[in-house]
C-alpha cells in the first residue's frame, strides 16, 4: 500500500484522520483519493495548504457523485449486499493484536508500556471479561460496519432515548444486572415434551386427525375443570333441557368474519355432544371474555334446542398447578437477558441494533441470554432481495457473530426460531435450528442452545416458558368481552394462556401461523404454571405478575428504521415472596 508523504506526523495524522471521518473514508480509500488528487494537480507535496485543497477536492467529488432523487419504478431496485453482516463478523473475529494496531494508528500515542485496552463505557472491567492469561477482552464496538452498507436514513443513530426504561417490576434501583456465578447455568427441557428436539415432516395430516387432536385437548381441560369445580357429569350442548345443565365446548364463530356477541357458537366435544355446534346467547352473562378456540365449561339452559343460554362460566380457578421451586439452599442468583428480532433496521443491513446489543452483553454479561427470531426476517424487503448469498449463509454469519462475541463470557445463549425466519421451517411448533449444518467451528457453538418455538425449559431449576409467535397480538385481534373479571387488557390476554394451558390456544389460527396438529398436541401445551414466560410481541412492552407467573414482553430490538427494546432480569430465591422468588426486571431501549 502506498504511503502518504506526511511531513509532520503529529499534525498530518490529525488532519488526515479528520478527513477520513468527515468524508467516510477508510485508509485505502484515502490513499487512492490522494493519488488521484496528486496526479490531477501535476504532483504536490503534502502540507497544510495542499491538505486544504485536498479537502475541497473531496467535497467537489462528493457533490458531483450525488444525483437528483427520483422516484424508483416498481421494476428497479438497488440490490442489497451481504457484506454488511460480513463486516460485522470480521470485526468480532479480529484478534487482539489487530485491535491494538488499529488503536496505535488512529489514537494519540502513549508512553511505552502504558497502552491500555478498551474498557466498558463506565470504566468497569468485570472479572468474567478476562481470559485465562488475565488479559481483558476488547468489547465489541464496530464504528463502521461496511463501506458498502446501503445509505441509512440516520434515524437509528440519531435516537435520543437510549437506555430509557419502558417497563419494570420489583426493586430495580440498585440492581446489578451482571452474572456473579462461578459456573455455567444448566439448561434443559422441562419434561419429555418441553421442547422439540429435531425437524419433522409436516403438511401431511388428515382433517380427521386434526379433529381428534382438538377434541383430545378439550377433554383434557374438561377433566381438570370437572375435578376443580366438583362436577360429576356433563350434558350435550345440542339437546333440549328445561333445567340448568353444565356443558363443555369450544368457542367458535358462525362465519369467517371477526367474532362478535351475535356470531358466537359453542362446539361440543365428541364424547358428550357428538361434536355438534349450537348458537350461544350471551344476554344472561354479566361478565365474559371469549375468543375463537377457547375451551369453556358453562352452566346454562337450552330450552329451545337451538340456542344455549349460559348463566355462568367456570373460570374462577386455574386448571394448572404451579411449577415446584427447587430448595432455596440449591438456588443461586440468576440473571437473564431476553431480546427478539429483527436485529437490523429496515433501511439497511448494517445490523447496528445487534452490534449495540452485543456491546451491552459484553459490558454486562448475564447468566443466560435468550434470543428470539426472526434472525433472517421475511418481513424485511432488503433481506428478501439479497442476491449474492443464500438465506442460510446469511444466518450462518449472524450466528458466527454471536458465538464469537460470547466466547470468553460466562453467558449461555438460547436461540428460539420464528416462523418469520426465511432460512427455517414455516410450521408451528417450529423445530430448533440445526447448527451442526452450519460452517462454523464447533468449539464456538458450545455455549449456544437451540430450542423449539414454543419451549418450556428448566434453567437452574426454574420453569421458564417462551415462544416467538405473537399469540397476544393474534388473540387480542379476536377477543370479545363484557365487564370482564380482569379489566386490564394485557393481563386478561395473559390469563387466557394459563386458563387454556397453551402457548397458542387460538383456533382457527392466524394466517401467519401454519400449525402441525400432531406436534401441536404434544409441544404447544403449558404443563404447569411457569415461574417466567417470555412472549415477544408487537403490543406494548410489559413485565407482569399473573397468578405467580412473571410474563415479559421484551419488544423488538429494532422498530422500522429506529431502535427497539430488550429485557433484563435478576431472579433471587425468597421463600417469603408471593411466588417464592424475588424478581427484578426492566425493559430497556437499546
Amino acid at each position: 500500500m502506498k504511503k502518504l508523504p506526511i511531513p509532520s506526523p503529529t499534525q498530518g495524522q490529525g488532519v488526515l484522520r479528520e478527513l477520513m471521518i468527515i468524508h467516510h473514508l477508510d485508509l485505502d480509500s484515502l490513499v487512492n483519493e490522494w493519488g488521484a488528487f496528486e496526479i490531477t494537480n501535476g504532483g504536490l507535496e503534502m502540507n497544510t495548504e495542499t491538505l486544504i485543497q485536498f479537502d475541497q477536492y473531496l467535497n467537489r467529488n462528493k457533490k458531483a457523485a450525488k444525483t437528483p432523487k427520483t422516484k424508483q419504478s416498481s421494476g428497479t431496485r438497488t440490490t442489497p449486499k451481504s457484506s454488511d453482516i460480513d463486516a460485522l463478523a470480521e470485526r468480532v473475529s479480529r484478534n487482539q493484536s489487530d485491535t491494538n494496531d488499529l488503536l496505535n494508528a488512529y489514537s494519540t500515542p502513549v508512553a511505552k508500556g502504558k497502552n491500555k485496552r478498551l474498557r466498558t463505557p463506565d470504566n468497569f472491567i468485570n472479572k468474567h471479561l478476562t481470559l485465562t492469561g488475565g488479559s481483558p477482552v476488547a468489547p465489541f464496538s464496530p464504528t463502521s460496519l461496511s463501506p458498502s452498507t446501503p445509505k441509512s436514513t440516520g434515524k437509528y443513530s440519531a435516537r435520543k432515548n437510549t437506555g430509557d426504561i419502558v417497563a419494570s417490576l420489583g426493586e430495580t434501583q440498585e440492581c446489578v444486572w451482571t452474572s456473579t456465578s462461578q459456573q455455567s447455568c444448566s439448561i434443559d427441557s422441562y419434561g419429555e415434551h418441553g421442547s422439540l428436539l429435531s425437524h419433522y415432516n409436516f403438511m401431511m395430516e388428515k382433517i380427521a386427525d386434526r379433529v381428534l387432536v382438538l377434541d383430545g385437548i378439550a377433554e383434557e381441560i374438561g377433566e381438570r375443570l370437572k375435578e376443580i369445580n366438583s362436577i360429576e357429569s356433563l350434558s350435550s350442548v345440542g339437546l333440549q333441557y328445561a333445567e340448568p345443565v353444565t356443558v363443555l365446548g369450544r368457542v367458535c364463530c358462525d362465519s369467517n368474519g371477526r367474532l362478535n356477541a351475535k356470531s358466537v357458537l359453542l362446539g361440543g366435544d365428541v364424547q358428550t355432544s357428538q361434536g355438534c355446534k349450537v348458537a350461544m346467547q350471551l344476554s344472561q352473562l354479566a361478565s365474559y371474555s371469549l375468543f375463537p378456540g377457547q375451551i369453556v365449561m358453562m352452566e346454562g339452559q337450552n330450552s329451545s334446542g337451538t340456542a344455549f343460554v349460559p348463566t355462568r362460566i367456570f373460570n374462577e380457578v386455574l386448571p394448572l398447578q404451579k411449577a415446584p421451586l427447587p430448595a432455596e439452599a440449591d438456588m443461586e442468583r440468576l440473571t437473564i437477558v431476553a431480546v427478539s428480532g429483527p436485529y437490523t433496521t429496515s433501511d439497511n443491513l448494517a445490523y447496528e441494533p445487534l452490534a449495540d446489543f452485543i456491546k451491552h452483553i459484553q459490558a454486562h454479561p448475564p447468566d443466560v441470554c435468550i434470543m428470539f427470531g426472526p434472525f433472517v426476517d421475511a418481513k424485511l424487503q432488503l433481506i428478501k432481495d439479497l442476491k449474492d448469498t443464500t438465506y442460510s449463509e446469511h444466518f450462518t454469519k449472524i450466528v458466527e457473530v454471536i458465538s464469537k462475541a460470547i466466547e470468553h463470557l460466562p453467558t449461555e445463549v438460547v436461540l428460539v426460531p420464528s416462523q418469520r425466519d426465511l432460512q427455517h421451517s414455516f410450521v408451528y411448533p417450529t423445530p430448533p435450528f440445526d447448527l451442526g449444518k452450519l460452517k462454523i467451528d464447533k468449539e464456538l457453538l458450545k455455549k449456544i442452545h437451540c430450542v423449539s418455538d414454543p419451549s418450556t425449559l428448566r434453567i437452574n431449576g426454574l420453569c421458564v416458558g417462551m415462544t416467538s409467535t405473537d399469540i397476544l397480538f393474534h388473540i387480542g385481534a379476536e377477543e370479545i368481552s363484557l365487564n370482564p373479571l380482569i379489566t386490564e387488557r394485557l393481563s386478561r390476554l395473559l390469563d387466557h394462556l394459563l386458563q387454556q394451558g397453551s402457548y397458542y390456544p387460538l383456533n382457527p389460527p392466524s394466517e401467519e401461523v401454519n400449525i402441525s396438529y400432531e406436534k401441536y398436541e404434544l409441544f404447544s401445551r403449558i404443563p404447569v404454571i411457569p415461574h417466567l414466560v417470555f412472549l415477544p410481541s408487537e403490543l406494548k412492552q410489559f413485565v407482569k405478575n399473573i397468578n405467580g407467573c412473571v410474563f415479559v414482553n421484551p419488544g423488538r430490538l429494532s422498530k422500522g428504521e429506529t431502535g427497539g427494546t430488550f429485557a433484563r432480569l435478576v431472579v433471587l430465591p425468597n421463600s417469603a415472596a408471593d411466588c417464592g422468588l424475588d424478581i427484578a426486571a426492566q425493559v430497556v431501549r437499546i
